[in-house]
């Protein structure tokens, strides 16, 4: 038996004020490529075979959750595709959910994304993943109640709380480059440091990002508005917490979202160094290979599409 799941780029957490009462929020896309595929079978024993070590230990722990949650004792898990960790598509949420609705599929139970979720410790900030890996296409999430989740915070601190609710999804209809350069990668208490120090994000950003969000992005994403959407996407950068977390990134992320957005519309995911641009596909790439040279480093181009449809067990 097989899973596949969808990456996912965090276009931006929508409302780090919370003077209303809710916090976070989130707009983001889930991906055709990279994806995550696991082969998994009953086993008497946990097996996890990868060539991550890291991935492998996430993967380890997942499953013990679950098989512990449902009460069996092991299985076997070969995971043929990941993608890298902490670079802004996602791969903690879908490593966590594909784990276990794939284990769950194996013994013929019923485990819901969002169960999983809150088993896993996934989806304390952003709901994205969890649409994403469960709906696929273009997606906004509600937050969460700030009195439930208490404070500022990302996913990783947020254990326990509940996962948010998509509000909002879409099919999505134009293709997309993500560019994956070596650049920063910001998880685990560094990233609990940096939501204290520059939470509340001021109150005329989130609202100037509800307006373009609710009032731009989401009728282009449904009249095909491609030039309506791209200008969204391109303020956005320098909006609420997405300002904070391009401002954190390397200058050959800065530099490639600036160059760009010269040619094309272009972001940050999450808090990078990922990133991703919609246009002409040849000046993307074209820019995009100048600008690593620049700075003399590596990265990967990808060129994909939206993900539609979610996860797929077969």
């Amino acid at each position: 038996m097989k899973i596949i799941s969808p990456s996912r780029i965090h276009m931006g957490l929508i409302d780090l004020n919370g003077s209303i009462g809710r916090v976070d929020g989130g707009v983001g896309l889930a991906l055709e490529k990279p994806s995550l595929e696991i082969e998994g079978k009953e086993d008497e024993d946990i097996v996890i075979e990868c060539d991550n070590e890291n991935i492998k230990r996430r993967a380890y722990k997942v499953a013990s959750t679950i098989l512990n949650h449902i009460g069996e004792r092991g299985v076997y898990l070969k995971i043929n595709s990941y993608f890298p960790q902490h670079s802004g598509l996602g791969s903690g949420t879908q490593i966590a959910l594909s784990v276990g609705a794939l284990i769950a599929k194996i013994y013929g139970r019923e485990l819901d994304p969002y169960e999983i979720a809150k088993l896993t410790g996934r989806g304390g900030t952003s709901g994205i993943g969890i649409g994403a890996f469960k709906y696929g296409g273009f997606l906004i999430d509600g937050g969460h109640s700030f009195k439930e989740k208490g404070s500022f915070k990302p996913s990783s601190a947020s254990l326990g709380v509940k996962p948010a609710p998509i509000i909002f999804r879409h099919d999505f209809p134009w293709d997309l480059i993500l560019i994956i350069p070596e650049g920063k990668h910001v998880h685990g208490q560094k990233e609990v440091d940096i939501f204290k120090k520059y939470c509340p994000i001021p109150l005329e950003e989130v609202r100037e990002l509800c307006h373009l969000i609710l009032m731009k992005l989401m009728p282009s994403i449904v009249e095909k508005n491609f030039e309506d959407f791209g200008e969204v996407i391109n303020r956005m950068q320098f909006l609420g917490f997405k300002r904070v977390e391009l401002e954190l990134q390397s200058e050959v992320v800065k530099d490639l979202i600036i160059n760009l957005q010269s040619v094309a519309y272009s972001g940050l995911s999450s808090f990078g160094p990922t990133v991703y641009a919609f246009g002409d596909k040849k000046e993307i790439v074209s820019i995009a290979k100048e600008i690593l040279d620049k700075f003399q480093i590596s990265g990967k181009i990808i060129e994909t599409r939206a993900n539609n449809e979610g996860y797929k067990i077969c």
